[in-house]
């Protein structure tokens, strides 16, 4: 009970942030309005269901500048919360971690410190998001594909300076967490049919990166291994 009620104050407080910031002269100057625009787009998703949530989605494709690459990026791991399943500490999350970058951003922060922020928010709750992707059987993309926006070997890929700079963490969350907690679960949550197409999935994006991939030999076999075959 306690946690549910944390969890509403820090809904209520989000929600009310967001309806300030697109009356805020930085949210619309700067980055071509993309502050006010998502804020209003967040707090449509934080106050509809189903449909209605995502019809809200208002994503911002990558530009020519560091700054607006970073932007998308962003509005691609908040994009989470504009899904039809995205329960309320996932909003939360979302609502929270847009609110911090837009206020690192106002206060003239480097874009590092805002690359910083988004990897810790999905290194923090890398394994709890997949646990609870596989859990929950959403349609859709799967985890763990390299291709799934707001999870950790996506953004690890797209930002490999970071990767490099935090590899202990990527170790022990490709190598402990999945070997040991999430490997057992994706076998009893999943069927064969879901586990080939991650695996495909994998295998495709390290047959087009070849050694270009951001993850050391180890660690891809760890991906690969989370979706093989049990014979194999």
């Amino acid at each position: 009970m306690e946690r549910e009620t944390l969890l509403g104050e820090r809904f209520r407080l989000a929600r009310e942030r967001l309806a300030e910031i697109p009356a805020e002269r930085f949210a619309t100057e700067r980055f071509r309005g993309f502050f006010g625009r998502e804020a209003r787009a967040l707090l449509t998703a934080a106050e509809e269901s189903g449909e209605e949530r995502g019809r809200a989605l208002c994503l911002m494709l990558p530009g020519n500048t560091e700054e607006e690459a970073l932007l998308a990026a962003l509005s691609s791991v908040c994009s989470r919360a504009f899904s039809p399943q995205c329960d309320t500490a996932l909003i939360v999350r979302c609502l929270e971690l847009f609110l911090q970058c837009y206020g690192l951003l106002a206060r003239g922060s480097a874009p590092g410190e805002i690359r910083t922020a988004m990897y810790y928010d999905l290194f923090d709750y890398a394994e709890e998001d997949v646990r609870q992707r596989f859990s929950a059987r959403a349609e859709g993309p799967f985890s763990l594909t390299v291709l799934l926006p707001g999870e950790l070997p996506w953004y690890a890929d797209r930002y490999p300076e970071v990767a490099a700079a935090h590899a202990e963490d990527l170790s022990l969350f490709l190598d402990k967490a999945l070997r040991d907690r999430l490997r057992p679960l994706i076998r009893e949550t999943t069927d064969e049919t879901v586990r080939e197409k991650c695996l495909a999935a994998i295998l495709r994006y390290q047959r087009v990166c070849g050694k270009d991939t951001r993850y050391s030999v180890r660690q891809q076999s760890w991906l690969r291994e989370l979706y093989a075959p049990d014979s194999k």
